[in-house]
């Protein structure tokens, strides 16, 4: 059985991927337009617009607000969409007749949006709020959040659902615990 046509599946990347890698184009080019005389040191994980405009020696006003616009125009209409889709499919699990059928769907259902918090919370505090609502050193851990700590915890998140998975990690951390505290 066939779900998705191919043409549709690739007219869904290059809706993803094209806009995304344009808006990444025009800020690098944007912001290399920029004197940068203070410290080229940018206190930051990674070279990302926030620390960059602190370096830059010019207003930067009308750029930051560029990317407040961009950061809405990019970020809210996927969250909505993502917000919306699951409050019909909860609409729909609490009209479920199992219990069980409806705590199962609740489980899946929390998993994701777990992981659509991690990731789209620090991008949003990051890159709506303008920046003189957090310092440097609350950048580096919203960076750190939605570019290695979410990746990495996506694939523990989801297989934690499956029993065997979950039942081995207990069975890990039972003996773990019971090995550095023997008084158990």
């Amino acid at each position: 059985m066939i779900y998705m046509r191919t043409s549709i599946c690739w007219l869904m990347v290059a809706i993803s991927w094209i806009p995304a890698s344009l808006s990444a184009l025009g800020y690098t080019i944007y912001t290399m337009q920029y004197p940068f005389c203070k410290s080229r040191q940018i206190r930051h994980l990674f070279c990302e617009i926030p620390p960059l405009l602190k370096l830059a020696c010019a207003d930067t006003s009308r750029y930051e607000l560029m990317v407040y616009v961009m950061g809405v125009t990019l970020l809210i209409p996927p969250l909505a969409a993502i917000l919306t889709s699951y409050s019909l499919i909860l609409f729909t699990v609490f009209k479920m007749p199992s219990n069980e059928g409806r705590k199962k769907a609740l489980v899946t259902c929390s998993s994701h949006l777990t992981v659509v918090g991690m990731y789209y919370g620090p991008l949003t505090v990051m890159y709506i709020l303008p920046s003189s609502y957090h310092s440097s050193k609350q950048e580096n851990i919203l960076s750190f959040l939605y570019t290695i700590v979410t990746p990495a915890l996506n694939p523990l998140i989801y297989s934690l659902r499956n029993k065997e998975v979950s039942g081995a990690l207990k069975r890990v951390l039972g003996k773990r615990l019971l090995s550095t505290h023997p008084n158990f």
